[in-house]
């Protein structure tokens, strides 16, 4: 929500009796002295509205506030006018007053609850439960207030280990809890009313003039030095940037560098951005999240229409810590040259960095590399890109020394034969199966439509050294908002193995070798006991801090009037939601749904014992050598790179190890205006493949073959066409030929690339 004028905003508070009679001049209580301390408070609190008397001219300064009291407080100074989810305490039924305002603040975050399942709502609440209940508020509600200059430095009878210590100290350091006479703060000791008054009313004089009433979200200035968009997602340009946040960062440069970023969503109207500041800087909150880091992005988020699958995805994974690094982002207003922009997720960017991706990166002799599984991949082959087992992939490390590529390129293709191979010992002398398990789950649990093609991420932090997965990125078609991924029910992003015991070209194979072992499969359903109700407890949080700012989202929708637009592969589920609150209701409800749906799943023997017997096995195939390397010192090229034996097994696989598009090997020719033997060599043998091209070339029916190129030759520029060739492979060391065999072929007229070929 939007945040209003304190006046306005505590209007009702602490209106808790059946009963209320204020004096005439609204001030005067026959129960408060003058003179007495808190006066001015409680005579600011009845002016303001914030506290009534309890009748007949009373306010009752000595009496206790309850716990419930105290939630129903905070949830109508939040604003919040219904809330969702269900008592899980013992103590509190549907029937109950006070059951709206408890459940708000236990899926807020506001309240916990104690450890035996009660709440105790009619206790009488402690001061350190108070001070704990408004810091977390505070925190959640994103308000701004300045530090006191003049807090007390510390309290004596508070210790350092408490349990409430932390949310205690920014109450201490902003001056709202000052203490009595000696400093102390009596932290076992119950809130009384007039306790409550004084407290209330010095958060609302500090919030009279320290919040912003605006916005509770940051806001993001950008000014181009040609004063137009950003136009390239290859050249910067200059910019100045300011970030203005709820909780006091202003953060500001005259010039840093812009450009455009990302692959479907560059297309989009809402473009995607890249900043590279001069120095490293930190854009995130003061709390210790955030890494410091010149290179940062501006995420649109524009097919996603609750604004918040990517945002929701990092939260989720940052709760894992196997995955060693996860990016931290924040919901923004972003205005470029004066023009409001709308909401975008501000958030570290994917890349080789201390504090990010930390691993070994520009040594020759000593080195690791950052992969990522990319149907998107261009470039240099075996130096920007390059394929294993017909799977493209992005070098993602700066550090482009061909020779190690391919080196590299040779050590992952042993560790993906070795864990379909399916020996434990040896997989795990190769792998870090703690991040793989998190990440197989984390994107059942998104039910990740792109993990099958694009944005899944894997590192080796040294030569010849285990294979690590993560982080998490792209989710934009995660959480139902793909019209192939709708469903709640079913696995979705490792059951992917043929019946015929092959892995789909066009699917996560990594995913897939994984489930295809038992153990593999007994060490997901284990770790799913251990972490299922983090993830519950997580998104319940979020989606509450989400929903607390719900109408700034909606903001981004009076620029963008998409909501019942497809732009990508959102399905009618989401097409119909007609607000942003609706689509972020449709995430929570399928979220819950998926999260219940697998926690039944994994605890039976279908997932275990029980999976399909045609996918529990795949022959691995001769290709490589799945023994473990034993030297770490440097990326060494394996014997059997160009060994003899890939030619008749490419052959036999051709369509498995080949870029599939709807079971066809797709080929672009690109600059290469003839389709000539030699040109397709060079793109399947070369581009797909990954072999030799001065080695190897493909040979083909010649009547066939002829009769296709003519028929090439009539399209035009981005047109296509099917043809099925009787197909082969020559060595041209030994002479051998691979026996012919039928491959069906999209050719593609695209005149597109020619700066991705020599000629």
């Amino acid at each position: 929500m939007t945040k209003k004028i304190l006046s306005l905003l505590l209007a009702a508070l602490f209106i808790i009796t059946a009963a209320s009679a204020v004096f005439a001049d609204g001030t005067s209580f026959s129960d408060v002295d003058p003179g007495a301390w808190y006066a001015g408070a409680v005579k600011a609190a009845s002016e303001k509205g914030i506290m009534e008397g309890k009748g007949n001219g009373i306010f009752d300064p000595g009496g206790n506030v309850t716990r419930a009291e105290f939630a129903t407080v905070l949830m109508r100074i939040s604003g919040d006018t219904e809330t969702s989810g269900e008592a899980t305490f013992s103590d509190v039924s549907a029937s109950d007053w006070f059951y709206p305002y408890v459940i708000w603040a236990s899926v807020k975050g506001v309240a916990n609850g104690y450890p035996d399942g009660t709440f105790r709502p009619g206790a009488r609440i402690l001061r350190s439960e108070m001070a704990s209940m408004l810091a977390r508020y505070i925190k959640i509600s994103g308000c701004r207030i300045a530090d006191d200059p003049d807090a007390v430095s510390a309290f004596p009878d508070v210790p350092g280990d408490a349990w409430y210590a932390g949310d205690l100290e920014l109450l201490r350091t902003t001056g709202l809890l000052k203490g009595d006479a000696a400093g102390r703060f009596s932290p076992s000791s119950t809130a009384t009313r007039a306790e409550a008054a004084t407290l209330f009313v010095r958060f609302s004089d500090m919030l009279g003039t320290d919040v912003p009433t605006d916005t509770l979200l940051g806001v993001v200035r950008l000014e181009t030095e040609t004063g137009r968009d950003v136009e390239s997602k290859e050249v910067y340009i200059k910019t100045s940037f300011s970030l203005t946040a709820p909780d006091g960062r202003d953060i500001s440069y005259d010039e840093i560098s812009i450009r455009g970023r990302g692959q479907a969503s560059w297309g989009h109207e809402k473009k995607p951005y890249k900043l590279k500041f001069p120095e490293k800087v930190c854009l995130m909150d003061g709390s210790g999240t955030g890494t410091q880091a010149k290179d940062w992005t501006l995420i649109p988020c524009h097919s996603d229409k609750s604004l918040i699958r990517n945002y929701l995805a990092f939260k989720l994974a940052s709760k894992l810590d196997p995955i060693e690094w996860t990016p931290y982002g924040e919901l923004v207003h972003v205005y470029l040259n004066g023009e409001y922009r709308g909401v975008y997720l501000l958030s570290e960017h994917v890349e080789v960095a201390k504090g990010r991706v930390d691993i070994k990166d520009g040594t020759k002799d000593n080195i690791g590399f950052l992969v990522e599984y990319d149907s998107w991949a261009t470039g240099e082959y075996n130096s920007d890109m390059f394929s294993v087992s017909g799977i493209k992939y992005s070098v993602q490390s700066d550090f482009r020394d061909k020779d190690q590529v391919i080196a590299m390129k040779c050590h992952l293709e042993t560790v993906f034969n070795t864990v379909k191979e399916g020996d434990r010992d040896k997989v795990e002398q190769l792998v870090d199966l703690d991040s793989a398990v998190d990440i197989y789950l984390l994107n059942e649990v998104y039910r990740n439509n792109d993990v099958d093609w694009s944005s899944f991420f894997m590192y080796f932090k040294e030569p010849q050294g285990k294979l690590y997965f993560g982080p998490v990125w792209d989710l934009n078609l995660a959480f139902g908002n793909s019209s192939e991924q709708t469903s709640t029910s079913g696995l979705a992003v490792g059951h992917i193995i043929s019946t015929t015991g092959k892995y789909k070209g066009d699917r996560n194979v990594w995913l897939a070798a994984f489930l295809s072992n038992e153990w593999f499969r007994r060490m997901a359903a284990d770790r799913w006991e251990e972490i299922k109700e983090t993830l519950r407890s997580t998104a319940s949080a979020e989606l509450a801090f989400v929903r607390s700012r719900i109408d700034e989202l909606e903001r981004n929708f009076e620029v963008w009037d998409i909501l019942n637009t497809a732009l990508g592969q959102e399905p009618e589920a989401t097409l119909s939601c007609n607000s942003c609150l609706e689509n972020v209701e449709y995430v929570e409800n399928w979220l819950n749904s998926r999260i219940d749906w697998l926690d039944g799943y994994y605890s039976t023997d279908a997932f275990i014992s029980g999976y399909p017997a045609d996918r529990t096995k795949v022959d691995p195939g001769p290709i490589g050598n799945t023994e473990p390397v034993g030297s770490h010192d440097a990326w060494v090229i394996p014997d059997w790179f160009e060994g003899d034996s890939q030619v008749q097994l490419y052959v036999d696989n051709i369509e498995e190890y080949c870029g599939i598009t709807r079971g066809r090997i797709e080929v672009r020719l690109g600059g290469y205006s003839t389709m000539t033997a030699k040109n397709v060599t060079r793109v399947v043998i070369g581009e797909q493949m990954g072999l030799n091209t001065d080695r190897y070339e493909m040979i083909f029916d010649e009547d066939e073959f002829e009769a296709a190129r003519e028929s090439y030759q009539g399209l035009g520029g981005g047109q296509s066409t099917i043809f099925e060739l009787k197909t082969g492979i020559r060595d041209l060391v030994t002479g051998e030929e691979s026996t012919l065999m039928k491959v069906k072929y999209t050719f593609v007229k695209d005149l597109s690339l020619n700066d991705k070929f020599g000629e």
